[in-house]
Parts: structure tokens; sequence; C-alpha cells
């Protein structure tokens, strides 16, 4: 039994929706982020990976511990203690003036963003209908990732990097209002080992999905900026070029609300899939300021419309509900590797290696989910 409020509620839905904006708000608005820091802190592409890492890293591990306690603390007083970690590492961020202590500060703020959002995703992962839902909640992520991108160029010409990171400050400490609108608690799950869901073929197999898929949004959004850069385009034309093209991942997340389960989970992932490969094909294909905006709006639309089903294929294959809990740490996980590795593989090879990235680790997604989708045999 659900405790405190009832997970069906308005209330508690658009409550656990606003903190999975707040808890993933930093990675929303990350190219504007990464080149505020490249500006800030003079980095290079490499300084620039692992500062993506860095705070894919935090996202990870804070969600890999979620599957210890989602089901047996007080929601509402964990959620305070991760917009608390989420403001202080923020905070301390604008304090820092060295490369190495804003990696540790961006690290410690996205543990408080990434246990928000494994919390968020839980309540929402215990509605009658979380397709829907889980499509709602993307569709408001993408909402601020119109508005950042539109908006936070201008922040950043007034105040830099430290601008942006007191916006996120206030985003956490405003966000503790609507604490009180959570559950104390979820379904009454009991699970002697928590890491037994790992023993569950379709689970490992969706996870492992998860990562692959997050490997190649990695790649993309961490370096999506810098290549408009490198074609020559302003700051305030690639944010608004990337504000137009995000924009398409409203209608992407609706269209997976809209639809839920009625065409199963298996043909909307494999056309989100083709839809990254085409879209990675036409970033390689010109520099024309057209093709840069298709190319993303493409990429955004097929990324949201997916994401919503990914979140639905794991709550469905893992009746503990935790693994919802940990999806958000595998799509950290590959967050983080995929801006590290092609990194490196851009000062070698220049920016047409991250577009084969993408391709890639998007149909190995793909494959992985095949099996998790499949009624599992005796």
């Amino acid at each position: 039994m659900t405790r405190g409020q009832d997970v069906n509620s308005p209330a508690v839905i658009i409550a656990a929706i606003l903190f999975t904006v707040v808890g993933a708000s930093a990675f929303l608005i990350l190219p504007i982020l990464i080149g505020a820091a490249a500006e800030d802190f003079q980095l290079h592409e490499g300084q620039l990976g692992f500062l993506s890492g860095a705070s894919m890293t935090g996202s990870t591990i804070s969600a890999l511990m979620a599957i210890f306690w989602v089901r047996s603390v007080n929601w509402r007083l964990a959620m305070f203690i991760a917009m608390a970690v989420f403001g202080f590492g923020n905070l301390l961020a604008i304090l820092v003036s060295e490369y190495t202590f804003l990696l540790i500060a961006i690290f410690i703020a996205s543990i408080g963003g990434g246990t928000a959002y494994s919390l968020a995703l839980t309540i929402l992962s215990d509605h009658d209908n979380p397709d829907r839902v889980f499509g709602y909640s993307i569709a408001a992520q993408v909402s601020f990732q119109v508005i950042g991108l539109l908006a936070f160029p201008t922040v950043i010409r007034m105040g830099g990097l430290d601008a942006l990171l007191a916006i996120l400050c206030a985003l956490a400490i405003l966000s503790l209002f609507a604490i009180s609108f959570l559950p104390i608690s979820g379904k009454d799950v009991r699970l002697s080992n928590v890491f037994q869901i790992f023993t569950q073929t379709r689970v490992v197999f969706a996870l492992l999905g998860c990562l692959f898929f997050f490997f190649n949004v990695g790649c993309f959004w961490t370096f999506i900026g810098r290549m408009g850069d490198t074609y020559g385009y302003s700051p305030q034309v690639i944010g608004n070029s990337l504000a137009l093209g995000v924009s398409a991942g409203i209608v992407g997340s609706l269209c997976a609300s809209w639809l839920g389960n009625r065409h199963g989970r298996l043909m909307p992932l494999f056309a989100s899939a083709l839809g990254t490969v085409v879209a990675a094909i036409l970033l390689n294909s010109s520099e024309a300021l057209l093709i840069y905006v298709l190319a993303v709006a493409l990429y955004n639309f097929v990324w949201n419309y997916s994401l919503a089903y990914q979140y639905a294929i794991v709550a469905d294959v893992d009746e503990s509900g935790r693994s919802v809990a940990i999806a958000p740490a595998f799509h950290a996980a590959g967050a983080a590797m995929g801006p590290a590795f092609a990194g490196m593989m851009v000062i070698e090879e220049g920016f047409i290696i991250i577009n084969i990235l993408v391709a890639v680790s998007v149909m190995i997604s793909f494959a992985l989910f095949v099996p998790a989708c499949r009624t599992e045999q005796t």
C-alpha cells in the first residue's frame, strides 16, 4: 500500500514529474553547460568529455545505490536530502576556480540529482498506467530543455557559468515546496536479496539496452554544440538551433503517451533506432544550418519517443519494482562512457567518429531490448 498520497492522484504525478525535471536539469542543458565551462575554464575537448563523464558517473552511483533503499525509506525525507546535495554541489561549483575542483563539485551535484530522478521514476512506476506518465515526464523535461536552450545563452553572456549554476541551485530550493505532495512510501514489495533482480535474464537485457542507448545519447548531446561551433555558428545560433530541434522531443514524448502500448514496445524502439541512424547520417552529410537543425529535431523526436518505452519495459520485466529505480544508473553509465570515450577519439578522428558511435551503439541497444520484450521461457 502507498502511504501519504495516492500515486494515481494528479498532485503526486505533477510533483514526481517536477522532480524528474530538476533531477535531470543539468543533463538536459548539458551542451550549454559544457560550452560555458569551456569558455570560463579554457578546457579542451578531452577535458570536456571527462567533465560530462563526472556528471554521469555521479548519477550512475546514486541510481545504483537506490536499489538498496528506494522501497524501504521515507520518500519525502529522501527527496529532501537529494535536493540538498544537488543544491550544495552546484553552489560548490560556483565557488571553485580550478578544473579538478569543478569535476568534484559537478560529481557531488549529480549524486543529488541522480537520487532525485531515480526516486521520482519509482513513484511514477507505481502508477496504473506507467507508459503514459513516463511520457508526460519526458515531455516536461524536454520543455525545460527548450526554455533553457533559448534563455540560458543570454544568462551565460551576462554571468558566465556561475549564473547557470545559480539557476540550478534555485531550482533545488524551489522544488522543496513540492515534497509534501509526494507519498511517504510506495508499493509493499518484499525482496530477500536485492541483487536477485540481476539473475533475471530479461531484466539484464533491458538494463544493458538502456546503457547502450545512452552511450549514444552521451556522445551526441555532449558534442552537438561543439559541432555547431566548428561549423562556424555563433553560441546564440547554436542555442536557438538546439532549442528548435529539441522541441521535436516534446512531440515525441507526447506521441508515446498517446499511443501507449497500442503497438507494443519493440516496434517503437526499432523506429527510434532507425531514426537515430538517419540523424547521424544527416549530421555527417552537410554543415548547412538547415541540415543541422533537421538532424537535431529528428534525433530528439526519436530519443524522447523511445525513452518512455524503455522505462516501461524495465518496470514490466521486474516484479520487485526496483529495477526502474536503477535504470537511470545504466542510462547514466552509458552517458558517462560515451563522451569520455568519444572525447579521446575526437582528438584523433574529428567529429565523424561521434556519428559512427551514435549509430552503432543505438543499434546494439535495440538488439538488447529484443530478448527483454520476449516472453521469458521456463
